[in-house]
């Protein structure tokens, strides 16, 4: 049974068919530890009830929590309350054959971008030197190392718990060879950088615009960069497409010509709203 369907039945069997149907988020996984995402319009007591039906039925979850905020502070951590089974927060998480340790209080976490750790690795050439901006615990970079050959991948976040993990994961998945950490704010270190990286990524939709304008100057001519940003629009197409402009305008603001090449809608994230993610190839740069 899927994830969000279990957490439907199991709504339905400790508090009712009335509940079930309110209940609209999915259930993450991470390690041992079950995360609901609480909806804004039910309170978080009618959730403790939950928590332990969910240990019961899942015999391989050791403690299960509630997400009750969105994501907030140039940290990007979320608020949880503890609802059922042992009180932890670190966890070990596996994705694409790595292995990752992060405490799910003290960094940003998202297992829907799973799929585009990956796509992003399969697009990387041989020999690229990669900036991730806001790279969190680092999956992004991880994978990419481990399936793809970069020469060499700077990360960087501010949050020092972000920073700390990382350092810790690129050991745990023997890339540290080539891989560096940086604990700082991405937009004022990668002004710094001038045609240096073959390949940007900017997994922070709320800092889009901020971010891609200092990527434009950072990224080699023949470069990619990989935006992240949010859009509205009545469908995914609409989305891709509306996303596809903006970046290009952006680019154009910069004097930079770009090429949008592909991308993905990665979620809804509210009605007529998208998370999109855009791969965009740097043809020229006006001279400096």
């Amino acid at each position: 049974m899927a994830r969000n369907a279990l957490l439907r039945e199991v709504v339905k069997k400790v508090l009712g068919p009335q509940y079930s149907s309110l209940v609209w988020k999915r259930i993450e996984i991470l390690g041992d530890v079950a995360i609901i995402r609480k909806p804004f319009d039910l309170p978080i007591d009618l959730f403790k009830v939950v928590g332990e039906e969910l240990l019961r039925a899942l015999p391989y979850i050791k403690s299960v929590w509630l997400a009750t905020s969105p994501v907030h502070g140039v940290e990007r951590i979320r608020e949880y309350v503890h609802l059922a089974g042992e009180m932890k927060t670190e966890v070990t998480y596996k994705e694409h054959g790595c292995v990752f340790k992060l405490d799910f209080t003290k960094v940003y976490i998202s297992p829907v971008l799973s799929y585009d750790h990956m796509r992003i690795a399969r697009l990387v050439r041989k020999g690229e030197v990669i900036l991730n901006m806001f790279a969190g615990f680092a999956p992004y970079s991880v994978i990419i190392s481990k399936y793809a050959q970069p020469s060499y991948v700077v990360s960087i976040d501010i949050n020092n718990y972000a920073v700390t993990y990382a350092r810790i994961n690129i050991e745990l998945n023997k890339v540290a060879s080539i891989n560096e950490i940086i604990h700082g704010d991405a937009l004022i270190i990668t002004s710094s950088f001038n045609n240096s990286f073959d390949r940007i990524l900017m997994p922070y939709p709320e800092l889009f615009e901020q971010a891609l304008r200092v990527a434009l100057k950072a990224v080699k001519i023949g470069g990619v960069v990989h935006p992240h940003l949010f859009v509205e629009a009545t469908n995914k197409r609409e989305a891709l497409t509306k996303a596809f402009q903006i970046v290009s305008q952006i680019a154009e603001e910069e004097k930079t010509r770009v090429d949008p090449v592909g991308g993905h809608v990665i979620r809804g994230v509210a009605a007529r709203k998208y998370h999109v993610v855009v791969d965009a190839i740097v043809r020229s740069k006006a001279l400096e």
